[in-house]
């Protein structure tokens, strides 16, 4: 029988997680925009935050901030030329 050892993440390992699942995030919403065209705020919010963690907003907020995304007046989210740059860079579209 083989035992498992369980060890607690360290930290340092725990913020890297955090880090990689935001990156996976921020990510996947900009490749929806552009396959999708531009979407209603709250309809991201309840695609991509579905069990209301609320982890979306502030990473709609820093897309907005470097430029990834834009967001109307009327909430209306749609990604940016950068935005697309960031994706190709990344090889993801």
């Amino acid at each position: 029988m083989c035992e498992r050892t369980i060890m607690a993440l360290s930290p340092g390992q725990k913020y890297a997680r955090r880090q990689k699942k935001r990156r996976d995030l921020e990510r996947t919403v900009l490749a929806h925009l552009m396959r999708h065209g531009g979407s209603v705020y709250d309809a991201l919010s309840i695609q991509f935050d579905s069990q209301h963690t609320a982890e979306l907003q502030p990473l709609l907020r820093t897309l907005k901030e470097y430029g990834y995304i834009d967001v109307t007046s009327n909430k209306m989210v749609t990604i940016t030329t950068f935005g697309l740059q960031e994706l190709k860079s990344k090889d993801l579209m």
